[in-house]
């Protein structure tokens, strides 16, 4: 009798440990990190706010890829520096991507100015554009991502790790609502979006 009460009490201590491992970064897990963004040279290009941690669904595309499989299986409170590579960053550049268009182009009332950045609408999705020159008549925009052929450094601590809810996922992954066989998106489901869209 005692061996049979010493083997449970293993058993639930046991039990007990198993239900309390910590939480990972996984697949449709809502996450939230501290991050800095730095270049090579040590430029920051990018960091979460004070008590304002990046929160994302684990696979629903929100993060580059190659930074998003470096925080799978990371623990709260654990820190990493991840390195990503331009191309499984944002890519190479491509010179033939910087264009001049005629001012004209523009609304008027757009106040332009050298290395600022602009979102526009294209068929491909919303991209970000940088003017490098600009006269009267003609506007030289770069439509390359402003990190493009760069190699970026991510500082990253993980702040919180939770199940994603019902509302977060659908929203997160509006394709996966649609049934087997239908033509649309469920009742009151947002429309997935346009592929190359970021």
């Amino acid at each position: 009798m005692k061996s049979v009460v010493s083997s449970l009490g293993i058993l639930l201590l046991a039990l007990a440990v198993i239900g309390c491992a910590p939480a990972t970064v996984k697949d449709k897990k809502f996450v939230q990190i501290n991050y800095k963004g730095s270049l090579a040279d040590g430029t920051t290009f990018g960091e979460s706010a004070a008590g304002k941690p990046l929160e994302f669904i684990v696979g629903a595309g929100k993060l580059i890829p190659a930074l998003e499989k470096g925080i799978v299986g990371m623990k709260v409170g654990e820190k990493k520096k991840i390195e990503v590579k331009a191309a499984d960053a944002y890519g190479a550049r491509d010179e033939s991507a910087v264009q001049v268009v005629p001012r004209d182009q523009f609304p008027k009332d757009l106040t332009l100015a050298i290395g600022a950045h602009y979102r526009v609408e294209t068929p491909q999705g919303p991209l970000t554009v940088t003017v490098t020159a600009m006269t009267d008549k003609a506007v030289t925009v770069d439509f390359n991502h402003p990190l493009a052929g760069k190699d970026l450094t991510f500082d990253i601590e993980v702040v919180k790790i939770r199940d994603a809810t019902k509302e977060e996922l659908a929203a997160a992954f509006p394709a996966e609502q649609v049934p087997a066989g239908a033509g649309a998106p469920a009742a009151g489901a947002p429309a997935a979006a346009p592929a190359g869209s970021k």
